[in-house]
């Protein structure tokens, strides 16, 4: 028989529900160690037909993760307090999604990326009111994206990915949805790490 995953709530039980399955067990805090320091917004906004994540497509003129599906978010600035900050600051950069639109629910496991040196902090925030539409900054990105909440506890991921480095040999999902949304890298790895905490099987 094919697994049954749980179904996810809607309304103001979703909040709720995602801050009990991020906090147990609590996420993983790797050391900064010589990364730059940096952080993504993890949105989960509300819609009728089922919550669901955004995500941006990055351009690809950008020297680093050109092209990549990812989450709003980049370096922790001097002047960010907390990496939750920084990955507020930056999705209303990005997306202009405005900061006290958000409810932090928790956040994902520390995740690095092992060719561009950054350590970086998912938080996870809820939006119950967004906006109509996203303004994009047309500098970094070419658009939005979305994943719904349930499609992911669902899905699984259509391959996974070997590769040694730094004499370890690593594992990392891909996930291909529908309409050409491919998701590699860290951020498939955080999705990943979403999908085991929703599922309860982390």
């Amino acid at each position: 028989m094919p697994p049954t995953y749980p179904t996810v709530p809607q309304g103001a039980k979703l909040p709720v529900w995602l801050s009990a399955c991020l906090a147990s067990p609590p996420p993983r805090v790797l050391p900064l160690a010589n990364d730059a320091a940096s952080a993504v917004l993890v949105p989960v906004i509300h819609r009728p037909a089922g919550a669901s994540l955004l995500l941006v497509r990055k351009a690809a003129h950008l020297k680093k993760h050109a092209g990549q599906v990812g989450f709003p978010g980049g370096k922790v600035d001097d002047g960010d307090k907390t990496a939750e900050a920084a990955a507020l600051r930056e999705a209303y950069e990005e997306v202009g999604l405005p900061p006290d639109l958000v409810q932090i629910v928790g956040q994902l496991d520390d995740e690095r990326t092992y060719v561009t040196d950054f350590h970086i902090r998912p938080v996870v925030g809820y939006i119950a009111n967004p906006p109509r539409d996203f303004r994009i900054d047309q500098g970094e990105l070419t658009g939005v994206l979305e994943i719904g909440l349930q499609e992911l506890v669902d899905e699984r991921p259509a391959s996974w990915v070997e590769f040694s480095l730094l004499g370890q040999v690593w594992r990392a999902p891909r996930y291909e949805f529908t309409e050409g949304r491919v998701v590699w890298g860290a951020t498939a790895r955080m999705l990943r790490n979403l999908q085991m905490r929703l599922r309860g099987a982390v």
